[in-house]
């Protein structure tokens, strides 16, 4: 098994956190790692996203680098579900760090399409599916059953976007609402299969649905679209063993939080730009365990000293609040590895109240 550099979490300690327990002296600190694991193993996006051995590769790097208290199978989360029904995604070659992403205008469905026989798709067979279960399997095996692993899953809206259009999807939410309710099911199965392959290979779930962020998608049609369908999944989860499903809505979601914590999800995320006094009253209102992100491009760019006082800042903001987890933003490929350390550190210090102290990761 890899040795991080700092001390991690165990499953027991990540569970009680997001049972909202009493709050930790120091807090569990979860990093959004995707694209930039393919940094920790001098590869690409493109390259670890292919290949089952190197993203196991990449994943276990980044553990050991970082020390996270979870880790992430997935390096283009959003693209995965849509590529195995058909979506063609482009990829890079050499040493060009792009995210692969679906092709515009290469979308599946038209608004209107009869689902009753759309097809859902085989997990250890379709697309690169089989890349990320196996690749979940093999992180397993190496890390133990007494850490968090996650299998990222798209969100049933963000789906949708990816196989309608965005344009397309949101005028069909006005003129066409109940098509949009089939589709939203039908991504909704697609995404159980994917998920059964995660479980099985012994990986819990974390969902990603940023297209239905209050920036792109209204409040009032957040509740009637995609908060059922969420929530269907969620017991679902349930009803498989999976009792904790992180949802990931990036931007500023305050507008929607009180949403969010109706979906069934349990680990709710307030980015950098999202207002923490009030999402922090939503989540200890309705015993939700609450994610606080700092903004991944200051996480980019500043220095190691710079970065722990804000992470510091944050970590006293939610030291009272129970289930309270530090975060990041998505961090973009090639960011310093200390300076993502640094913001580990400021977790490990504040037990001992020496997170006013300059860095030292």
């Amino acid at each position: 098994m890899p040795k991080p550099p700092h001390s991690v979490a165990t499953r027991a300690e990540v569970e009680a956190v997001l049972r909202c327990s009493a709050p930790r002296p120091s807090p569990l600190f979860l990093p959004a790692i995707y694209e930039h694991k393919a940094w920790f193993v001098g590869s690409t996006p493109s390259a670890i996203g292919r290949d089952a051995e190197l993203l196991t590769r990449a994943v276990l790097a980044e553990f050991e680098a970082i020390g996270p208290d979870a880790v992430t199978v997935g390096v283009d989360v959003y693209n995965i579900e849509a590529e195995a029904l058909g979506c063609p995604v482009t990829f890079y070659e050499g040493n060009d760090p792009s995210i692969p992403g679906i092709s515009p205008g290469n979308y599946l469905l038209r608004v209107g399409d009869d689902l009753a026989k759309a097809r859902l798709p085989n997990p250890l067979r379709d697309g690169r599916m089989p890349v990320n279960i196996e690749a979940a399997r093999r992180v397993r095996r190496e890390l133990g059953h007494n850490f968090w692993l996650r299998g990222a899953i798209s969100g049933p809206f963000s789906l949708a976007v990816s196989l309608v259009g965005a344009e397309d999807l949101f005028m069909a939410c006005v003129d066409q609402p109940d098509w949009v309710r089939q589709l939203l099911a039908y991504a909704e199965r697609v995404i159980r299969e994917y998920s059964k392959a995660y479980v099985d290979a012994g990986a819990e779930l974390i969902m990603f649905d940023s297209q239905a962020s209050p920036d792109l998608l209204s409040p009032g049609m957040f509740e009637e679209f995609v908060l059922p369908v969420t929530r269907d999944f969620a017991g679902w989860a349930a009803s498989q063993g999976v009792c904790d499903v992180p949802l990931v809505i990036g931007g500023n979601t305050t507008k929607i939080a009180g949403l969010l914590a109706r979906t069934g999800c349990n680990n709710l995320l307030c980015d950098f730009t999202g207002d923490f006094d009030a999402w922090a009253k939503v989540c200890r209102d309705r015993k939700k365990s609450l994610r606080r992100n700092i903004s991944p491009r200051f996480l980019e760019t500043s220095t190691p000293a710079e970065i722990y006082r804000v992470a510091a800042t944050e970590i006293a903001r939610g030291r009272d609040l129970p289930g309270f987890f530090m975060g990041t933003g998505v961090i973009p490929f090639g960011t310093p590895t200390a300076n993502v350390r640094a913001v580990k550190q400021a977790c490990l210090d504040a037990a001992t109240d020496l997170v006013s102290c300059p860095a030292t990761p």
